[in-house]
């Protein structure tokens, strides 16, 4: 299926990590703050480092303050949201990685390497 990761389905995406830090925690290591819209890219980057150097994910009120970015709380989700957020994010990071990686090669191409 086609997908388009507009900056809500990124923010959403953030905002079920805060949610639940396991969900989190199973997705660090394919988590980019590149692969995120510019206008989230500085929470994203806060998150991950926040995470990376205090082994607790940050506040909502924490990445509001350093970053200006505010996320909701969803308290009222299921397990099963976390399936489709676990599924979801692996595709939103493949098909960001991938059109990194063809941009790359077309500049590369261009400059004949």
């Amino acid at each position: 299926m086609n997908r388009e990761y507009n900056t809500e389905t990124q923010r959403l995406f953030l905002e079920m990590m805060l949610e639940d830090a396991a969900s989190y925690v199973r997705v660090q290591n394919i988590f980019r703050a590149d692969n995120f819209d510019r206008s989230l890219r500085p929470c994203a980057e806060f998150i991950r480092s926040h995470s990376e150097e205090h082994r607790i994910l940050p506040t909502r009120e924490q990445i509001q303050a350093v970053t200006g970015v505010e996320l909701r709380a969803l308290p009222d989700l299921d397990p099963a949201h976390y399936d489709w957020f676990l599924g979801e994010f692996e595709s939103f990071t493949r098909r960001q990685e991938l059109e990194r990686a063809i941009l790359k090669a077309a500049d590369l191409i261009e400059k004949g390497e």
